[in-house]
């Protein structure tokens, strides 16, 4: 069964990955015991963009503050409302029960509204729907990002935002977290304009968060999350008719396959990131929502789930890093990945080993760049190239900062798409597998993507539409998918093709 509940580690890889933040008061119960009345400042607008209808409009939040709260910065948690897209406000009763518990305990909390499309049985919401609320969210982060290097009037620690949400608003945090490069938009089938950042305002500051919150929320791609992502907590009810618990038919698209918590949780896991799921035995869609004793039961352990997986996260690095990393980038060109990085101060400092990895798991050192300088207080700009050959899918790379007395800190990954492999047939990485395999369909084909085991039984089937050119699928595998051999083929017009396959 797909469960976790110790949540106390679960800080840990985050914390090995970024520099060390502002420190929050922890002491005498803060951020775990209600001990705060509770204000709120309603209609706070946070941005502006243009909405379907072709009209400008003003971005808007309610913000939930701890009276008399905590002094010093303090961590803050973003929602969103569900309603498909189309409907649903920032006075949704489940997610402003949620800001009034968090506020209650020293969090900030904001419940936002984002730009919905026009309600249509004929034309239902799309990607360019999600991808607008998500852009809407990312400027809400960097609306507190911005207030807390300008006013301050929220004391909010910028390296402590957090957003999640319930349902649809789930969707949008689950993007805002994970969704992060142009190709992905692509995949997602979106046509919005603005990149990933999107123009909703407040530019200038970042978007990224320190989590997300996912209550009943799926991803177009599982894919999105990549190792080195930050971590996520899920709650979803087994049962859910309207987004699937694991993989399923998305209830925007009936074409689409979308991914819930269920299949979200074994991608996060294979790739390392922390991602403790509840789920509902026996329940439905967003069963939190509403005030009946059923409801407000759910309720409770949502809020008391969600609790312990934020409050450890909270804690500051043991040791400041011995290197700012500001900015690590990883593009293609051609055949080759070009890896560039920049460091802020550098401090003990002997280099960086550079490392990739074909599934984001198991790594090996490609080279070392040795630092400019062991002590530098200036900007220092690196550049590896790896120019392998043959490469073909995603590959991931990450840099392994040494210290001069042997100590290390890793930074990455970041990842770069090679594309479909160059005989054009039918594919799949890793081989061996272990948790995840990712199909490589070659262009024009189209039919059915079927695992057997060596016995011949069927343990996979899954749906391929036609393509016009070289596509990736990846494949929801049952967790009790036992190690051996397996013959995935690809079946559609023209002959059969098929791949030898052996999960470790």
């Amino acid at each position: 069964m797909i469960f976790s509940r110790g949540l106390g580690f679960f800080c840990l890889a985050l914390l090995l990955v970024v520099p060390a933040a502002a420190q929050i008061d922890t002491t005498g119960g803060k951020f775990y015991r209600p001990l705060y009345a509770v204000g709120v400042s309603s209609g706070v607008a946070y941005g502006a963009a243009m909405n379907v209808q072709g009209t400008l409009q003003t971005l808007r939040m309610d913000v939930y503050q701890p009276v008399n709260g905590p002094a010093g910065p303090r961590p803050v948690i973003i929602l969103a409302h569900g309603g498909g897209f189309v409907s649903g406000s920032r006075a949704n009763q489940d997610v402003t029960e949620l800001c009034q518990r968090f506020a209650r305990l020293g969090y900030v909390t904001a419940s936002i509204d984002y730009r919905l499309n026009n309600f249509s049985f004929t034309s239902p919401p799309d990607a360019n729907a999600l991808v607008r609320a998500m852009h809407d969210m990312r400027a809400a982060v960097r609306f507190f990002r911005q207030d807390a290097a300008i006013g301050n009037v929220y004391q909010a620690a910028p390296d402590y935002l957090f957003v999640g949400g319930s349902s649809a608003g789930a969707f949008t945090a689950l993007n805002t977290a994970f969704l992060n490069k142009e190709s992905e938009l692509t995949q997602l089938g979106s046509t919005q304009a603005g990149g990933v950042e999107g123009q909703s305002g407040n530019s200038g500051y970042a978007s990224t968060t320190r989590a997300a919150i996912n209550l009943c929320g799926a991803l177009g791609l599982p894919t999105f999350i990549e190792a080195g992502n930050a971590p996520f907590v899920s709650l979803h009810g087994n049962r859910d008719a309207i987004v699937p618990y694991a993989a399923g038919t998305s209830p925007f698209n009936p074409a689409s396959t979308i991914y819930g918590s269920g299949a979200l949780k074994v991608q996060a896991t294979a790739v390392g990131v922390p991602n403790p799921l509840y789920p509902f035995q026996g329940a439905g869609h967003v069963p939190f929502a509403g005030t009946s004793p059923a409801a407000v039961a759910y309720m409770d352990t949502t809020f008391r789930f969600v609790r312990d997986f934020l409050r450890p996260l909270l804690a500051p690095a043991a040791d400041p890093l011995p290197v700012t990393l500001t900015r690590f980038d990883a593009i293609r060109q051609g055949g080759r990945a070009v890896l560039s990085w920049q460091t802020a101060t550098e401090t003990n400092n002997r280099g960086y080993e550079v490392q990739a990895s074909p599934d984001g798991r198991t790594f090996r050192v490609l080279g070392f760049v040795a630092a400019g300088a062991a002590e530098a207080a200036a900007p220092r700009h690196y550049r590896f190239v790896d120019e392998r050959p043959g490469k073909a899918g995603p590959h991931y790379y990450r840099l392994r900062q040494v210290d001069l007395d042997g100590k290390s800190t890793l930074y990455g990954p970041r990842t770069v798409d090679f594309g479909a492999t160059p005989t054009g047939g039918l594919a799949a990485y890793p081989n061996p597998f272990s948790t995840e395999l990712t199909a490589i369909i070659p262009a024009a084909a189209g039919g059915q993507l079927l695992l057997h085991d060596a016995r011949g039984r069927l343990v996979v089937s899954q749906v391929v539409p036609a393509n016009q050119s070289p596509t990736r699928q990846p494949m929801v595998l049952p967790a009790s998918l036992r190690p051996g051999l397996y013959v995935l083929t690809l079946t559609g017009a023209g002959q059969p093709q098929q791949l030898k396959l052996l999960k470790q």
